[in-house]
């Protein structure tokens, strides 16, 4: 064996290194390029969920600003509501007093006495006399 052989062998033993280095660098290129890429669609993935989520904050304040208001809004029916429970009581107790007040007109132009109207419409007696007075005159004119 001589030397050129031994040189032509190791040649061919580098050349052989050289070929596989060769496929191994290339087969990591196509698998950094293909990470790259699954990056770039996670980095895409990651902006549009961002947006969406701003997008989503953006919309839940708008609703709590709006459920805000509708409180406050119903807040101020229901006090309306209170106000006319209490003006619609009051003219329920006016119209029972106009009704009693129009029965013990009935009974003194069916001739009651001052009695009568305090028993069957519980007036006082100043308020009997008095109803006497003006409704009892006025049917005798």
């Amino acid at each position: 064996m001589d030397i050129t052989s031994i040189l032509i062998g190791t040649i061919a033993v580098l050349l052989i290194l050289f070929l596989y280095l060769a496929f191994y660098v290339n087969g990591i290129s196509k698998s950094v390029s293909r990470s790259d890429s699954e990056v770039k669609q996670l980095k895409q993935f990651v902006s549009l969920q961002q947006k969406q989520l701003k997008d989503l904050s953006h919309e839940l304040n708008t609703m709590t600003s709006a459920a805000h208001g509708v409180g406050k809004r119903i807040t101020q029916l229901a006090g309306q509501i209170r106000e006319l429970d209490d003006r619609q009581e009051e003219f329920d107790l006016k119209d029972q007093g106009s009704h009693s007040m129009q029965q013990a007109i009935a009974l003194v132009h069916k001739g009651a006495s001052v009695e009568e109207l305090i028993e069957n419409c519980e007036m006082s007696h100043g308020e009997a006399e008095l109803l006497i007075m003006v409704h009892g005159q006025s049917e005798q004119s």
